[in-house]
């Protein structure tokens, strides 16, 4: 994993098995408990990067 921090944000590379690692964290992330008023939030986030990170 290869984190760079920038001016307006993180930009952060994943090997493979780092990204399939990322997806399951994502899917049960989507499904912790959460705040109430955070939650379309995060299903919206967790969504939008499991997308991205489609294999």
């Amino acid at each position: 994993m290869d984190i760079q921090r920038t001016a307006d944000g993180v930009r952060i590379a994943l090997s493979r098995t780092e990204t399939h690692l990322l997806r399951r964290a994502l899917e049960r992330a989507s499904f912790i408990d959460t705040p109430a008023a955070e939650q379309p939030d995060i299903l919206a986030f967790c969504s939008q990067v499991m997308d991205a990170l489609k294999e």
